[in-house]
């Protein structure tokens, strides 16, 4: 039987114990990672024998005495991690006690092995279907290259002329100035160094202290940083998590030689490489002239707040776009 229990209550040994073993286990649902973007977290726990066999993640926030469910910033996927495949009572449980237990859920996001069809049929919650983009590198590099689009390919070629070097960092902050001056002033509500940033830091520190954390970026010939990416690795999973690129990094798709000299490097193995794409044509575009192929998860949402509460929230968010209007 599926149980809702607070933090405090948690085995967090036993937790990361069943993400490490589970075959659908994620860097985003350790204990270590969950303690950063969602501090406080509960959890949907099925035991059997006093072992945990299943897990669900809550990231949980409160508002108005509302405790209610939110995707954490740099956790894509949550949803239910297991030893065995839920079963459709698990499923209508897990329903049943987030009916219950949240009046609220603006997000929350399952992982790639909970079937959308069980969830919507079992937890009755509306559900969205969203995709990341995976590519495997068991093939050779040659086979790898053959399936980028021939517009990545000539890109790569215009980019191997500009004599750019890559190489391996630690410096966190040199990608978070290059996401701060050439990405953020795009992105609508983003709260940089409020929230955004720290959790970054946290994030790659704690995870680079694992060995599982790299930085790397691309320099010009006269030494200057045009592009970074940050990944993470999780068991045979490299996540693309973070990235950056200056006006000149994108001009020489110093972004594109970097994500190819990582396959590159990496092909030949069993590392499944995650392009992390939210759900922006362009970007979804990019990532896919690499060769990778779509693989859909679901998000659910709902509001059960009171009426008053409903309007309170909408009045808010229409002031927050236009003082972004304004700002713009």
């Amino acid at each position: 039987m599926m149980r809702h229990i607070r933090h405090n209550k948690i085995d967090l040994v036993q937790w990361d114990a069943l993400i490490e073993l589970a075959p659908n286990g994620l860097i985003y649902a350790l204990t270590w990672y969950l303690d950063i973007v969602s501090p406080g977290w509960e959890a949907l726990v099925k035991e059997e024998q006093g072992r945990y066999v299943a897990v669900m993640p809550l990231p949980v926030r409160k508002k108005f005495g509302f405790r209610y469910l939110q995707q954490p910033l740099f956790a894509q996927q949550l949803g239910v991690f297991f030893l065995e495949t839920p079963t459709t009572e698990d499923w209508k449980e897990i329903g049943q006690l987030l009916r219950r237990e949240f009046r609220l859920i603006t997000n929350y996001a399952f992982n790639i092995s909970n079937s959308p069809s069980i969830i919507t049929d079992s937890l009755l919650l509306p559900g969205v279907s969203r995709s990341t983009y995976h590519l495997s590198l068991r093939p050779t590099y040659s086979q790898l290259f053959a399936d980028y689009k021939p517009s990545r390919r000539r890109q790569l070629q215009q980019a191997r002329n500009h004599n750019l070097t890559i190489e391996s960092t630690t410096d966190i902050e040199q990608l978070i100035r290059l996401f701060d001056e050439h990405t953020a002033p795009k992105i609508y509500g983003l709260i940089g160094e409020g929230h955004a940033y720290p959790l970054l830091r946290s994030l790659y520190r704690e995870a680079q202290r694992r060995a599982k954390a790299s930085i790397w970026q691309v320099k010009t010939t006269d030494g200057k940083v045009v592009a970074s990416m940050l990944l993470l690795k999780h068991n045979n999973e490299v996540t693309y998590l973070f990235n950056s690129s200056s006006i000149e990094g994108k001009a020489t798709r110093a972004i594109s030689l970097l994500i190819d000299e990582f396959l590159s490097s990496h092909a030949e193995t069993n590392l499944l490489f995650d392009f992390e794409a939210p759900e922006i044509p362009n970007l979804v575009q990019f990532y896919s002239s690499f060769g990778s192929a779509a693989v859909p998860y679901l998000t659910i949402s709902y509001n059960r707040l009171p009426w008053l509460l409903q309007q309170a929230k909408a009045v808010r968010m229409a002031l927050m776009r236009r003082m972004h209007s304004r700002n713009t």
